[in-house]
């Protein structure tokens, strides 16, 4: 099961720092290089929603030989140039995963043109324009378990429609015991199986122990401007987006 881990390089969306090895502080935020080191990792998978913390991780990481893959989770939709309400319903996640220094010069291009010519209200970049800056050798695309395409037809009214004809995506699957997981599992297997398509097992990492739920929660309810009694947030009903979750996961594999 690969452990993706957010940093809170992703605004608003993980308590996960990439401080370097032994400089946090008691009662401090948790670092995912302690946890990487600690836990004696080999590699460690980053999967932030801007390019800001490479450069920190790369290095932190590096100190201890621990090779970054690091994935820019985007908004993906039809036309990135249509700045439109109905564009909206077409817009989804996805995952561009660098494999070497050039696919990390392409993700910085990527997320450039997504922010210079495709925002709206967001970054957003097309499939025409990413196949334009595809490269097999440098780059790996990966649809997560939430906010992809099936996510949304399948729990809202939204009609995406990918484009997957420059690349052969693989599916990540999770279970974090939310009560819409298995119906989008299903989902995800089911056209896994149908476009023939690898599916992995993976858990999203935005705290490292379970007991963290409500610190994540008043940490989101911050940035949300609401309150633990009204969060105001979807699908906060889980801690199980924890390391401690996928450790205890991962050994029963």
């Amino acid at each position: 099961m690969i452990p993706l881990f957010k940093s809170q390089y992703s605004l608003g969306r993980s308590i996960l720092t990439l401080d370097a090895h032994g400089t946090g502080v008691q009662n401090g935020p948790d670092s995912i290089v302690d946890i990487a080191v600690e836990n004696k990792f080999n590699e460690v998978f980053l999967v932030d929603d801007s390019m800001t913390g490479f450069l920190q991780a790369y290095k932190n990481l590096k100190d201890h030989n621990i090779k970054l893959i690091f994935g820019l989770r985007l908004s993906v939709c039809s036309d990135m140039h249509n700045k439109s309400e109905e564009e909206l319903g077409k817009t989804s996640k996805s995952i561009i995963f660098a494999k070497n220094k050039s696919g990390y010069e392409r993700l910085i291009k990527i997320s450039t043109d997504a922010a210079r010519n495709g925002f709206y209200y967001q970054p957003r970049i097309d499939y025409k324009t990413l196949a334009s800056y595809w490269s097999e050798d440098d780059l790996t695309l990966c649809i997560p378990f939430y906010d992809s395409f099936l996510y949304y037809n399948t729990l809202t009214s939204a009609v995406c429609l990918p484009d997957f004809s420059f690349t052969t995506p693989t599916m990540f699957v999770e279970d974090n015991d939310l009560p819409f997981d298995d119906i989008i599992r299903q989902k995800v297997e089911s056209y896994a199986a149908s476009n023939d398509l690898r599916v992995e097992k993976a858990k999203s990492i935005y705290y490292i122990n379970n007991k963290d739920f409500k610190a994540y929660l008043t940490f989101r309810c911050v940035n949300n401007r609401s309150t633990l009694n009204k969060p105001n947030l979807e699908h906060m009903c889980s801690d199980k987006f924890s390391f401690e979750s996928w450790s205890v996961n991962n050994e029963s594999i």
